[in-house]
């Protein structure tokens, strides 16, 4: 008898059955039952083994090709292809991929925004924060405080985990909001973003899958595309990711990482409830999957505290933290940080030495002066209170401009997402915009799959109340043009 006779299906398993097919047979390539090179049953031949239909086997088969533990071979079948040491404990069981890039998520969208930028256009498509809110003479008489008091040594050749006092001031602010942080927990990198690829050249490997809110940040979704991920995406609703969408995520796909960008969720602007966060985190130990958590802008929740972030319901060490200060300090900084504990933690402070040794020793001392200091609160109160203003000038005046949209003011962070009337197009909205002298973010990118419904990003944050009522006007003026040409097209068709 093959190894596949013994596979039991049980209706009462809450896994589909091509999931629990899927799951027996890749515990069986883990234990060496089946090496790499083995050709799996056709599907007709396992369907009438354990009485199932064809769909639910293909199904299976697709679901292991897209974990990494098969390929299809077109007339040939499906082979199992080679497995990882199943003795390795669970934070080393993703090596670095440096396999195929993909075509930059950016890219196109760059290039139309880059001809369409002429003299005079307002641009909302960025989610840029305001330069009047960048704390540059705190910062500066920081820098000069570490040129004068740091000796030279301090600017020599440092730890790739990034400077020992900074890494306690962040892992402090962590304490303080529920995460079992210790300082060799925090290594500070060049921003959120090499945070992100680092995380990702240690974790993912071709073809891994990874799971995310959609939309989601495109350029993390990006760092993403260049090691070759596949997506499944999960749903939200106007409180952020809904739990029942991860369950049934994590139980069919069962994906490699998970990306979640819970407070100041960008594109959306959402705050997952933390009751929410804790089932996440409960669902990610269940299905044994690794949560990349993006803070970025956590500090500019608009309406109460924000909640805890899901690493301090992590009690296994699952959950990835990653933040930056260009949002909430200023972007020239190009300093964040990833927070990870217990196996993960060794693995990625290497791969974040590999990629550049390790983040500017002065810029860190001085940042690290700025946050022990009173100027910090200070600059954030003054920078939240600014961007609440926007926000509510922003949403009151896209309300009365496009009396038929969605208008959801977002809990956080300095944009909007605004999803377009029925039949309305994505490409006809930016073109019609770009014509009437408004720049706008279509919504494409921030999909992981790169499709869904029709909405644009908008950013509030750098204008100000002139700039952005100008901009909404102009975007008003050239959505009403579209929709008076759609509804048109679909009288005329209807005759």
């Amino acid at each position: 008898m093959t190894p596949f006779g013994a596979i039991a299906l049980d209706v009462r398993d809450k896994r589909p059955l091509y999931v629990q097919i899927a799951d027996e047979i890749a515990a069986r390539i883990e234990r060496g039952d089946l090496a790499e090179g083995d050709r799996l049953p056709g599907i007709r031949e396992l369907a009438a083994r354990l009485s199932c239909g064809l769909v639910t086997v293909s199904q299976a088969y697709d679901s292991l090709v897209a974990r990494g533990r098969a390929v299809a071979r077109i007339g040939k079948g499906t082979f199992v292809t080679a497995t990882r040491a199943p003795s390795e404990p669970f934070a080393r069981r993703w090596e670095p991929d440096l396999g195929g890039f993909s075509r930059a998520r950016m890219e196109g969208v760059g290039e139309r925004l880059g001809r369409a930028a002429v003299p005079g256009a307002i641009s909302l498509a960025t989610g840029h924060p305001a330069p009047e809110t960048f704390p540059l003479a705190e910062f500066g008489r920081c820098v000069q405080r570490t040129l004068a008091d740091d000796p030279p040594e301090a600017m020599q050749y440092a730890s790739g985990s990034g400077d020992r006092d900074l890494r306690e001031v962040l892992a402090r602010a962590l304490r303080a909001r529920g995460v079992p942080a210790e300082v060799d927990d925090v290594v500070v990198c060049s921003g959120a973003q090499q945070a992100a690829d680092v995380v990702a050249s240690t974790l993912l490997e071709a073809r891994a899958v990874v799971a995310a809110e959609s939309p989601s940040y495109a350029p993390t979704l990006g760092v993403f595309d260049a090691r070759g991920a596949t997506y499944v995406e999960i749903a939200a609703d106007a409180d952020g990711i809904r739990v029942d969408d991860v369950e049934r995520v994590f139980a069919e796909y069962r994906p490699r990482l998970f990306y979640v960008n819970p407070f100041a969720q960008n594109p959306t602007g959402t705050v997952l409830p933390d009751r929410r966060a804790k089932a996440i985190v409960a669902l990610a130990r269940r299905y044994d999957v690794v949560i990349l958590e993006d803070q970025t802008g956590w500090v500019f929740t608009y309406d109460g505290a924000p909640p805890a972030p899901l690493a301090a319901h992590d009690t296994d060490g699952r959950v990835i933290l990653i933040e930056s200060f260009s949002k909430s300090v200023f972007p020239a900084l190009r300093v964040g940080y990833l927070y990870a504990r217990g196996g993960l933690r060794a693995p990625l402070e290497s791969a974040k030495m590999r990629a550049d040794s390790f983040t500017s020793t002065l810029t860190q001392r001085a940042l690290w002066r700025f946050l022990s200091s009173s100027a910090y609160p200070k600059h954030l109160r003054a920078a939240k209170a600014l961007y609440r203003s926007r926000r509510d000038t922003f949403v009151e005046a896209l309300s009365a401009a496009l009396p038929w949209a969605d208008v959801r003011p977002p809990a956080a962070g300095v944009t909007l997402w605004l999803p377009l009337a029925a039949r309305i197009s994505t490409q006809a909205a930016f073109d019609e915009c770009a014509r009437e002298g408004v720049l706008v973010m279509p919504s494409d990118p921030w999909y992981p799959t790169r499709s869904g419904p029709a909405a644009l990003r908008l950013g509030f944050g750098d204008h100000d109340e002139q700039g952005a009522l100008e901009g909404i006007a102009r975007l008003g003026r050239a959505l009403k043009r579209v929709t008076g040409s759609v509804r048109r097209s679909h009288v005329s068709e209807g005759r």
